[in-house]
């Protein structure tokens, strides 16, 4: 049986290492054979969590990816040490204007995921937790969260 595969990332805040990062989740899903379906889902979220914390957090420091795949759940947890904002001023999962060019990128990590967690202090950072389900279907998205979210909670890096 296939175990639980992790690894940690530091990156700079610069979007030329999101490819490296990409490619590292996608190698880390592909081991525990995940879908392609899924790893599109995982890698698409997380690099959205990536461009974020690299054009809004407004720090040199390292951006800290932590990836952690089993047959059950892709989960990972996307951290900067920027200038964090207030959650309660940003509309998660809200979509702007089908004109406008910015705004979707908490939208787009929502949908592709089956967990997803903000938690941003300003000042001190934020923290992206995202995780995909893998394998048969729960009875109901609800259950399948709860169940998923508290994996990844307590999913030791």
């Amino acid at each position: 049986m296939l175990g639980t595969r992790r690894f940690t990332l530091k990156v700079p805040p610069d979007a030329r290492y999101a490819g490296y990062v990409r490619s590292q989740i996608v190698a880390l899903a592909r081991e525990i054979d995940a879908s392609p379906a899924a790893i599109a889902d995982f890698a698409n979220a997380i690099g959205e969590a990536l461009a974020n914390a690299i054009e809004h957090s407004r720090t040199v420091d390292a951006i800290e990816i932590r990836c952690s795949a089993n047959r059950k759940h892709l989960q990972a947890i996307v951290t900067d040490h920027g200038c964090g904002f207030d959650e309660a001023r940003v509309g998660a999962g809200t979509l702007p204007n089908a004109l406008s060019e910015r705004g979707r990128g908490l939208a787009i990590m929502e949908r592709c995921c089956d967990v997803f967690e903000i938690e941003s202090v300003p000042g001190r950072g934020t923290k992206v937790v995202l995780g995909v389900a893998l394998g048969e279907p729960v009875a109901s998205n609800r259950s399948r969260f709860t169940a998923l979210r508290h994996a990844v909670r307590m999913a030791v890096f």
